[in-house]
């Protein structure tokens, strides 16, 4: 991040986010699309986060090396001195959170953790997508706990992951039943 802060041209390119970030292009973006829902309660915003996750989890099961974007959105940029601005008030947090991750009780198949990664995203970031209030949280911060365990290859983080997706799943599922049972008897 801070080399492309500091480089050439007046505009900084997702694709150039990308590019930059090469293999481990993944966790990042999947932080920056899950934030808003656990951060930010913006009614409405997880219909715009919840598809990139999807894409995102499915190149992660497909096994991709790195992250494919469309044109029309590797293209999308910020000024530079914008973009400058986001790294220096960011990149301190990140610092912090990256000595809570460290390379530790990884699973031997870094290709099998990676595709649990990538379905367990996948199902997350679907309850983003569906539109039931307040439910947005939890699966948001199970995929960033996600995200830290494949950025670090820390299984701790993995395994909490994982955990708190079985309990997202709990919710949304109750809360999906209740309604259902709520319109069941308004019905009938």
């Amino acid at each position: 991040m801070r080399d492309l802060r500091a480089g050439e041209g007046a505009r900084v390119s997702v694709g150039d986010i990308v590019s930059g970030l090469r293999d481990r292009s993944f966790a990042p973006l999947m932080v920056l699309f899950a934030a808003p829902n656990v951060f930010l309660f913006i009614p409405g915003s997880s219909i715009f986060t919840g598809l990139p996750l999807m894409v995102l989890a499915v190149q992660l099961m497909l096994g991709r090396p790195d992250v494919w974007l469309p044109q029309f959105v590797a293209r999308r940029s910020i000024e530079r001195a914008a973009f400058g601005r986001m790294v220096n008030a960011s990149v301190p947090y990140i610092e912090r959170v990256e000595r809570l991750a460290r390379p530790r009780w990884w699973p031997r198949s870094y290709l099998l953790a990676e595709r649990l990664i990538g379905l367990t995203t996948l199902i997350m970031s679907v309850f983003l997508f569906l539109p039931i209030p307040f439910a947005n949280g939890l699966p948001a911060l199970s995929i960033i706990m996600l995200a830290l365990g494949l950025s670090e290859r820390d299984g701790y983080w993995l395994a909490a992951g994982l955990v708190l997706s079985l309990a997202s799943t709990a919710l949304v599922a109750g809360m999906v039943s209740v309604g259902a049972l709520a319109v069941l008897t308004f019905l009938f």
